[in-house]
C-alpha cells in the first residue's frame, strides 16, 4: 500500500472518529439543555400557581389556574385534593389513566417531583410534575401536570439532523484536505525516491528544488548536496585513473622504447650509459608514483598510522635542509633556515613531519627560478607551533588556490612534466598533517611567490 493511500486512511479514520465524537457530544449536550430547560420551565409554571393559590385557597382561584392551563392537549392539568380526589381539571381524562396519576402523586407526600416518564400509552415521553398544596402547614392537596415532550423530541430531531449534516460536510472537508495535504506530502517523498533510485545506479545529475523550511525541504537539500558531492568524487576517481595511467604510461614509454633499443642493436655499446640512466631514471620516478598512490590509499582507507614521539622539530628541519641543498644548488637557489630557539619539542611521527617538510621544499625547489630564495621557518607560542616554508618562485593563481590539495592536481593545465613530481604531494602532505592534529594553510601571489603555513597544537 502506498505512502498517501496510508497516509489518506489515517487521517480521514483519525478525522471520522474525532468528527464523530464531537458530533454525537455536541447532540447529547444540546438533547440534554434543552431537556433541562423544559424541566425547569415545568416547575416554575407550578411553582407560580402555588404561590397564587396558598395565598387564596378557593375554588376561584383554582378554576382560574386550571383555566390557564388549558394550552392544548398535550397537556394536562389536574388538581387534587388532600385524598387524591380531583377538584378540578384542564381536559377530561380516562379513568385508567387518572389511576396512573393518582399512584404516581401519591408518592410525592410533602415533596416536590418531577421526572420524566414513558408508558405504554405514550409514543413519546412525557414529563410528570406534583407539588404539594399547604395551608398552615398542612397538606391539603397537589398539583399535577402531565406535559407531552413534543417540542423537546422535534428539537432533538432537528438536532440529530443538524449534527449528521455537519458531520457529512466536516468529512467532506476532511477528505478534501487530506488528499490535498497527502499529495503536498507526499509528492516531494516520492521525487525523494526517484531521485535516490537515480543516484544508485550512478545519474548524479539530480537537481531537487524544495519548498519550505521543514524537514522534508532539509532531507531534499542534503540528498541534492550528497548527489553534487558524489559527482565530485565520480569525476574526481575518474580524473585520477586518467593521470594514474598517463603518468604511469610515461616512464613506461621510456624504459620499453630503450629497453628495446638495446635489445636489438649492437652498435650502441656506446649509449648504454647513456640509456641505462634514462630507464633507471624513470622506473625510480614510476616507483615513487606507484608508493605515493599506494600511501595516499592508506590514507584514505583510515588504516595509515603514525607513531608519535616526543621530538625536536629544529632537528628535523636542519636534517630536511641537508637532503635538499643538493638539488637546491643546482638551481642555485638560496637556502635558509630560519628558528627562534635551538629546541621546539612537539609529539609527532619524525619520519612523516620530515616527510611533510621535505614535500613542502621539494615543492618550492621545482617552482622557483634560479637564483630565487626559499625560507624554512620555525617557530611557537603558548598555542601552536608553526612551520613556514616561503619562496619567491612562479606563485599560483587565486583561482587555483582551492584545488592544489586535490590528486595530480597541477597549476600547469598543459599537464608538462618539466618541473617533475607526481603530482600527488600536497594531497599526501595535507592527509599527515592532519593526522598530527594541525592544519595547512597557503598564500600565493601570482609571479611573487607562495607561503605555505603548518599549525601543530603545542604538546
Amino acid at each position: 500500500m502506498k505512502l498517501s493511500t496510508k497516509l489518506i486512511i489515517l487521517v480521514f479514520v483519525s478525522s471520522l472518529i474525532g468528527i464523530v465524537s464531537m458530533s454525537v457530544a455536541f447532540y447529547q449536550v444540546s438533547k440534554t439543555f434543552y431537556k433541562n430547560q423544559l424541566q425547569q420551565d415545568i416547575e416554575f409554571r407550578m411553582q407560580a400557581h402555588l404561590d397564587v393559590i396558598e395565598d387564596d385557597f378557593s375554588y376561584h382561584t383554582l378554576h382560574h389556574v386550571v383555566l390557564m392551563e388549558r394550552r392544548g392537549p398535550e397537556s394536562s392539568f389536574i388538581i387534587f385534593d388532600q385524598n387524591f380526589g380531583v377538584i378540578d381539571h384542564s381536559y377530561p381524562i380516562d379513568s385508567e389513566r387518572l389511576i396512573f396519576y393518582r399512584d404516581w402523586v401519591s408518592q410525592v407526600g410533602a415533596s416536590k417531583k418531577t421526572e420524566f416518564v414513558e408508558t405504554v400509552a405514550h409514543h413519546i415521553p412525557h414529563i410528570w410534575a406534583a407539588v404539594p398544596i399547604k395551608q398552615n402547614d398542612k397538606v391539603v392537596g397537589y398539583l399535577f401536570i402531565d406535559q407531552d415532550t413534543g417540542e423537546f423530541e422535534q428539537a432533538k430531531s432537528q438536532l440529530l439532523f443538524i449534527s449528521m449534516v455537519m458531520s457529512f460536510f466536516s468529512l467532506l472537508l476532511s477528505g478534501l484536505i487530506t488528499i490535498y495535504l497527502s499529495k503536498k506530502w507526499t509528492d516531494p517523498i516520492v521525487k525523494i525516491r526517484n531521485s535516490t533510485r537515480k543516484i544508485a545506479k550512478g545519474d548524479f545529475e539530480v537537481q531537487l528544488k524544495a519548498k519550505g523550511k521543514d524537514e522534508i525541504a532539509d532531507l531534499m537539500n542534503d540528498i541534492s548536496s550528497m548527489a553534487e558531492q558524489l559527482k565530485g568524487y565520480r569525476d574526481s576517481r575518474q580524473q585520477f585513473l586518467s593521470n594514474v595511467s598517463h603518468d604511469l604510461r610515461t616512464p613506461l614509454t621510456y624504459i620499453k622504447a630503450y629497453a628495446a633499443i638495446l635489445k636489438d642493436k649492437s652498435d650502441v655499446r656506446a649509449d648504454i650509459g647513456d640509456h641505462s640512466k634514462v630507464i633507471y631514471q624513470e622506473a625510480v620516478r614510476m616507483e615513487r608514483l606507484v608508493n605515493d598512490i599506494f600511501q595516499l590509499m592508506k590514507l584514505d582507507e583510515g588504516k595509515f598510522t603514525i607513531e608519535k614521539e616526543n621530538c625536536n622539530l629544529i632537528e628535523i628541519g636542519k636534517k630536511t635542509i641537508q637532503k635538499v641543498k643538493v638539488a637546491a644548488s643546482a638551481k642555485e637557489l638560496h637556502l635558509e633556515f630560519l628558528y627562534e630557539s635551538n629546541e621546539i619539542m612537539a609529539t609527532i611521527d619524525p619520519e612523516r613531519m620530515e616527510q611533510i617538510i621535505l614535500n613542502l621544499l621539494n615543492n618550492a625547489i621545482r617552482h622557483t627560478p634560479p637564483n630565487g630564495e626559499i625560507t624554512l621557518k620555525m617557530q611557537q607560542n603558548e598555542h601552536e607551533i608553526s612551520i613556514t616554508v616561503r619562496d619567491n618562485g612562479e606563485g599560483i593563481p587565486s583561482n587555483q588556490l582551492n584545488y592544489i590539495w586535490e590528486r595530480f592536481y597541477r597549476v600547469d593545465q598543459s599537464r608538462s612534466t618539466r618541473h617533475g613530481g607526481s603530482g600527488l604531494g600536497l594531497a599526501i602532505t595535507k592527509q599527515l598533517v592532519i593526522l598530527h592534529g594541525g592544519e595547512i594553510k597557503v598564500k600565493s601571489t601570482l609571479g611573487e611567490g607562495t607561503t605555505f603555513t603548518i599549525f601543530l597544537p603545542r604538546n
